[in-house]
């Protein structure tokens, strides 16, 4: 059997027995959980408020990311180095 595998079965056996044995630490653990989700889309929020404030203040398109995205479009360099022969 994988060894990888068989850790996960013990961990959820584990995970159980707490759970069972303890309904205080299923709260804390639950507790634990929601206050991670809710860091996590604060963090998302504060990311897209970052990126739509730089992208009204450099003055860019707010599609231009979608068409960088999209294959067959060439993108344009920011400095063009002169060659080197």
């Amino acid at each position: 059997m994988n060894l990888i595998l068989l850790l996960v079965v013990v961990l959820e056996v584990c995970i159980a027995v707490c759970a069972w044995l303890s309904p205080r630490w299923l709260r804390g653990a639950a507790a634990h959980l929601l206050t991670r989700a809710d860091v996590l889309d604060i963090v998302r929020a504060e990311e897209q408020r970052r990126m739509q404030f730089w992208t009204s203040e450099l003055g860019l398109n707010r599609h231009s990311e979608e068409q960088i995205s999209q294959p067959g479009t060439s993108v344009r360099p920011l400095v063009n180095h002169p060659k080197v022969a």
